[in-house]
Formats: structure tokens, sequence, C-alpha cells
């Protein structure tokens, strides 16, 4: 026996505002399908994100069901749960895959199945001010676990050993008894041991980010097939569009750049260009001339007289700022005021409350 793991399919996605872009994560998404039904799996795990907001828009929720009834045909059943992505921060609202009937959804109210003699758990993302209820949770799964030989438990959560700033749960808080952790929310491919079991990230299955781009010229996009009797997990790589990060200088070597222009598919290019002022408004002219058939060309300014570590490779990180504002307050406080401020930076105020009052309830 064998089944799929995948996560942080986002789709609906619309990256750059760009049709293609779009379109690339249902076509990754699908291609995932299809290799999964190719492959005979018995059933799919999918570790949240399923869509990219938890109001998608029509198209994104028509994607889903062509692949629902690719995988019903194929008499391949799917378990999943929802990430934060998929999840309306507001008391009673419904995540959109309420709308399908072929897809097992695991909730709090219903956090496992037994599949062909494997017990199948998995429970909705949790924010970090709910971290004590999710471990909660977590421990009365581990003792539901016990019964049967073959346990695989589906989380969508960041873990600090690989998320170390917006972690919702340590490591040390991973209830132990499960033979395979099927994880999401991470975009990097990660394959661990823990214990005498196998914690696996799958990544995201396109290009959400353009930081993401280093893990995914070591370990490609994708998602894992994997051996149910030993747990064994198989890399499967998708075919997504090229990527081209790079500096350049008046000397403009764009060697790298053109042959990716070569490839099927027109790339995104981000480039940083060192130099002045002066220099830079004729080097972008030429690089905007000479690059003009990518998908989309990103083109910042580094000073010349910046170091390595310029501005635009590594961004403000607001936690650590937060963190070192708040250094007198306890984690507790410091993970409620970034929540806070996370969801009034969306302009959320549902949300902001929400957090307001469960933050209230549990340290009043």
């Amino acid at each position: 026996m064998k089944f799929a793991h995948l996560a942080d399919t986002h789709l609906g996605y619309r990256q750059y505002n760009l049709d293609e872009r779009e379109e690339d994560f249902y076509a990754a998404f699908h291609e995932a399908v299809e290799k999964i039904i190719a492959t005979k799996c018995d059933f799919v795990v999918h570790a949240g994100d399923l869509f990219d907001e938890p109001r998608p828009h029509v198209r994104a929720m028509v994607e889903v069901r062509k692949a629902l009834d690719r995988l019903h045909e194929s008499r391949i059943p799917i378990f999943a749960i929802p990430g934060n992505h998929d999840i309306l921060m507001r008391r009673g609202a419904m995540i959109p895959h309420a709308i399908y009937k072929r897809i097992e959804v695991l909730s709090v109210k219903k956090p496992w199945v037994e599949f062909n003699g494997i017990f199948v758990a998995g429970l909705p993302y949790h924010s970090k001010i709910h971290a004590n209820a999710l471990k909660e949770e977590l421990h009365k799964l581990a003792k539901m676990a016990e019964r049967c030989d073959k346990k695989i438990l589906i989380l969508h959560q960041g873990i600090d050993k690989y998320f170390p700033l917006e972690y919702e749960l340590k490591f040390a808080d991973i209830p132990k008894g499960f033979d395979y952790y099927a994880l999401g929310h991470v975009h990097k491919r990660i394959i661990d041991e823990f214990e005498d079991s196998r914690l696996v990230y799958p990544g995201s299955t396109e290009m959400w980010r353009i930081d993401e781009l280093s893990d995914y010229e070591k370990n490609g996009k994708g998602f894992f097939i994997v051996d149910a009797e030993n747990f064994e997990a198989e890399r499967v790589n998708l075919d997504v569009r090229p990527f081209v990060k790079a500096e350049v200088d008046s000397n403009l070597d764009l060697e790298k750049i053109r042959e990716a222009l070569k490839t099927a598919r027109k790339p995104v290019v981000n480039i940083t260009v060192a130099s002045d002022v002066h220099e830079y408004q004729q080097i972008y002219q030429r690089l905007v001339s000479e690059l003009k058939d990518a998908l989309y060309l990103d083109i910042k300014r580094k000073r010349a007289e910046e170091k390595e570590e310029a501005i635009y490779d590594k961004t403000i990180n607001i936690r650590e700022l937060m963190n070192e504002l708040m250094k007198g307050y306890s984690e507790a406080e410091r993970d409620y005021a970034y929540s806070v401020f996370k969801a009034l930076s969306k302009g959320d105020l549902d949300e902001a409350r929400i957090v307001t009052e469960d933050f209230y309830k549990v340290f009043k």
C-alpha cells in the first residue's frame, strides 16, 4: 500500500497579478493528481493550504472539483486538513472544503479516520496563541492511535526546528507514537527522523515566494509518494515555471538569464543591480530591453557601497523587531502582540478581535 503526501498548493494565487502565474498553480496541482493516479496510490493526504485564501474565487473551486473527480474515478480517497490560508478567522466561518463530498476533512470534532487498517489523524492549523489547545488535542490523538499498528498524523504547523521565528509548535511538543508525520506550512522539502519515524514537509507545489528559490534549485517542487509498509518517502518532482535570481553590475553578465529565456516557459526574473543612481537608470533600460521575453521582470537597485547582505536579500523581520522591543514581556504576550499586528496589517478587524478575546480568556 502507498499514499501521496502533498501540501501548500495555494490554488487561486495570482502571483504578480498575472493570469499565467495563477494558471501555473493549477497546472502543478493537476500534474500532481495525474502522477498520483499513474502510480496507483491508495490514498492521498493534503496537509493544508489547498487554497490561497479562505474565500477562493469560482475558478479555483472548479479546478479542485475537477481534481477530486479524477481521484474519485480512480477510487483514490483524499484526507485533508485546513491550513492557515484556508481558514477565515471569524467565529462560525466555514472552510471552502465544506462544499465537496469527495474530500474527507479532518477537524477538531472529527480528527481521525481508519483506512485499510491505518489510523489517519489530523488537526487544522492552530495559531501560536492556541498552542496549548493544540498540544492537548495532540495528546488525545496519540492515546487513540495506540490501538492501531500503523499511524499517520497530518498537521499544518511551523515547528521551531525548521521555522525558528514564526513557529506554533516546538519540536519537543510533537506527540510520539506515529509512524509518519505528514506536515505542511513550510514551503521547503524536508525529510527528518523523529524517534523511529519520518517527519516530512513536501513543500509547496509551486514557487509561492522568491525566497523559496534556493531550496527549489536543490530539491525541486512537488510531493512525496510514501510506502505504507516502511514509510519510506519517494520524491516526485513537478514541472514548474523557471525562476531566476541574479545580481549584476555595469558588466551585465546575463548568460544564466539568457539560458533560462530559452526554455519553453518564460521565466520569472529577479535582478538586483549593484550600481550608483546614475548608472542604474542606464542599466535598468538595457535589462528591460534585453530581457523582454521574461514573463515577469523584477529589477531593484543595491547601492554599490553596500555589503553583500544588501537589504534586498534580507527583508526586515517584524517578528524579530517586536521580540526585541518587548523583551520584558512573556512569550505569550509577545505572540499575542504579533498576532494582532498581523491581523491589523491585513485590515482584518474581526481576526484581531477574535485573537484579543481568545487571549483574554486564556490569560485573564
